[in-house]
């Protein structure tokens, strides 16, 4: 046993643990958004997570977070609106057929944390700032570890270029600038 090891066990001192890596589960993770639709509803709409990787520290909350997910794959239960979020006017998914996500801090507790990165979309890279809390953490037959996130954003869709703001004839933005991410988090360690 190492002398500092010894040393720290021997004094009753906590060590910490080692850093861990975790691949996002796709299967069991989902990233929806939410936009106001002619002032009077809400459409919401799932953009699907292509692969991910986490990394988890000794205090039990990510250290990095690096997440790919597939724009040209976005589903709002509506083949037409699907199709024209696709064109230019929108994502540009021919150009821009994935979205990233990379942490730059991250700060808080297992219970809330906050996470600063930045998001790429539609060819523009700002950063975002998503709350995050851990839901729960298990290990499975295999012995591989689970741990589930859940983390939301509120951004103005406008600070990445997508800019189409057409009006109903009573001057309602037919889709609203401001959009509400919420993330559902399965990760599994390799």
């Amino acid at each position: 046993m190492r002398p500092l090891l010894a040393a720290a066990l021997v004094a009753g001192l906590a060590v910490p643990a080692l850093a861990a890596d975790y691949a996002v589960d796709s299967n069991h993770t989902q990233a929806t958004f939410t936009v106001t639709h002619l002032a009077i509803s809400r459409v919401t709409g799932k953009v699907p997570v292509a692969a991910g990787s986490v990394t988890l520290g000794s205090t039990d909350i990510p250290t990095a977070i690096s997440v790919t997910l597939s724009a040209k794959d976005i589903d709002t239960q509506s083949a037409d609106r699907d199709k024209d979020l696709r064109l230019a006017d929108w994502f540009d998914v021919e150009k821009f057929p994935t979205m990233t996500f990379v942490s730059k801090t991250i700060t808080g507790s297992p219970q809330a944390f906050s996470i600063t990165g930045d998001l790429t979309m539609h060819g523009v890279t700002k950063p975002v700032t998503l709350t995050a809390k851990e839901l729960g953490k298990m290990t499975d037959a295999r012995n591989r570890t689970h741990v589930g996130y859940s983390a939301s954003a509120t951004l103005d869709r406008r600070d990445w270029g997508l800019n189409w703001g057409k009006t109903s004839p009573a001057g309602a933005l037919i889709a609203g600038y401001e959009i509400t991410i919420d993330l559902n988090v399965e990760i599994v360690s390799k």
